[in-house]
């Protein structure tokens, strides 16, 4: 998508529909038909990324399904998609419109994700009975957080130097497994509380 491609280059703040345009070989005006605003396309993007990553997963257990959704999160970070994804957060902060596009496109998708991972363990007798709202809620925010703040602090074992691989910090494989036991842990409280 051409519109990741500027994202990714130029960031969210010179991020332009002509430059798009221009990129997708398309007219600014085929571009406006489409989405009639810059933040029309920024809602594009970000929908098409948490869209493509994070629906349709059902691996039969809850253990399996967590699993699958921080492979998946991690891919969308490890993509091309990951640092378009980071800038339009960055910018969120100062932009209540952008905020509004994120909110909507990649926190309720995670949220629904969620709830659905849940309600299907539930179903399973994973779990007592659902999680709750708040509950949930936290936990989409723990995993949008997590991605962004690895992306950013966790050096890819391909990018790093010789003197950066001796050091002791864990890799993304090692942060995502201690992520998936919290997050187990975290269900098996609720599962406990409920009883």
């Amino acid at each position: 998508m051409a519109a990741i491609e500027v994202l990714n280059e130029v960031g969210y703040a010179a991020f332009t529909t002509a430059e798009v345009a221009r990129r997708a070989g398309a007219s600014t005006a085929s571009i406006y038909r489409r989405w009639p605003s810059k933040q029309a396309l920024t809602a594009a993007v970000a929908s098409h990324i948490a869209a493509a990553e994070l629906g349709d997963i059902d691996t039969g257990c809850l253990e399996g399904d967590l699993r699958e959704l921080l492979r998946r999160k991690q891919r969308i970070i490890d993509a091309s998609a990951g640092p378009a994804l980071l800038s339009l957060m960055g910018h969120a902060a100062h932009d209540a419109g952008l905020r509004r596009v994120l909110h909507d496109n990649v926190y309720r998708v995670t949220r629904k994700t969620l709830e659905d991972l849940t309600a299907r363990a539930a179903s399973r007798h994973e779990l007592d009975e659902g999680v709750d709202a708040a509950e949930v809620s936290i936990m989409a925010l723990t995993l949008i957080g997590t991605a962004l703040a690895r992306s950013v602090f966790v050096t890819s074992a391909r990018s790093q130097t010789p003197n950066e691989r001796t050091t002791a910090e864990p890799d993304n494989a090692e942060l995502e497994e201690v992520e998936l036991r919290m997050l187990l842990r975290t269900f098996g409280s609720i599962a406990a509380r409920h009883r």
